[in-house]
C-alpha cells in the first residue's frame, strides 16, 4: 500500500479499526482465492 494512501486511511481509523478491517480484507481474499482454486463460484452452494 503506498504511503499516501495509508495516511490517508490512518486518518479516518484508529489502530484497532485498521487492525479490524485489514484482517476483514485477508479474511475475504482468503476466501475467495480458495473458491477459485476448487472452482466455486460465488453464491453457490
Amino acid at each position: 500500500m503506498p504511503d499516501e494512501l495509508w495516511d490517508e486511511v490512518s486518518a479516518q481509523f484508529d489502530r484497532r479499526q485498521l487492525s479490524a478491517l485489514i484482517l476483514a480484507i485477508s479474511a475475504i481474499n482468503v476466501w475467495n482465492r480458495i473458491n477459485v482454486a476448487i472452482r466455486q463460484p460465488a453464491g453457490q452452494r
